[in-house]
């Protein structure tokens, strides 16, 4: 509903819709996976059964999670079970810094479970899904994006963006922030239109 409104407002603004290439990040689904599983084989990614209000309390306190630095071999299984939806009490965080002044660099995470999700494009294929923070430096690289304009709000993210794609040795697009932009008769705010 949201993809096609989308392309509606792309059409009245003038623009011809039919002769883009229009991507999804579904479309990297595969490859993200084997990036994910790439970082935990080298010691860059830990899976966490933490529940949600330690974690956001741990990060709060710049405190490290018991599962930091549990060995590759353990996390291969927890990731391998989260994957194929047999344990869905984790999730994947990037080890970056947990004493950061920056938060968005306190071992974010980077995959959740969600094993129930009926993905419009890919049903019921995964079990777990990649959070914008990780997927969105690796494809805007992939897909050959020079130039990155994003809101204001998304400026202690750049960091992190930043250093995924690092950690990855990928190019990295140049990054703008402008002030958010609102439009006079128009919700734009994914937000307020739920």
């Amino acid at each position: 509903e949201y993809e096609n409104a989308i392309l509606e407002d792309i059409k009245t603004l003038g623009f011809d819709v039919d002769s883009m290439k229009i991507t999804h990040s579904s479309d990297h689904f595969d490859k993200l996976l084997e990036l994910a599983t790439q970082m935990i084989k080298e010691g860059e990614a830990f899976c966490d059964d933490t529940d949600p209000e330690t974690l956001s309390e741990q990060r709060e306190v710049r405190l490290e999670s018991k599962n930091r630095d549990l060995s590759v071999e353990d996390n291969m299984t927890m990731w391998e079970d989260m994957q194929s939806g047999a344990r869905t009490d984790c999730i994947l965080r990037f080890k970056i810094n947990m004493n950061s002044d920056n938060g968005c660099l306190r071992d974010p995470t980077i995959y959740r479970c969600i094993p129930d999700a009926n993905h419009h494009r890919t049903g019921t294929k995964y079990k777990i899904y990649p959070l914008y923070d990780w997927a969105c430096p690796i494809i805007d690289s992939f897909e050959g994006v020079t130039h990155v304009l994003r809101s204001t709000e998304f400026v202690d993210r750049r960091s992190q963006y930043q250093m995924v794609l690092r950690k990855l040795d990928m190019r990295c697009p140049e990054i703008f922030e402008y002030g958010k932009v609102q439009f006079t008769n128009a919700v734009m705010s994914k937000r307020k239109i739920l």
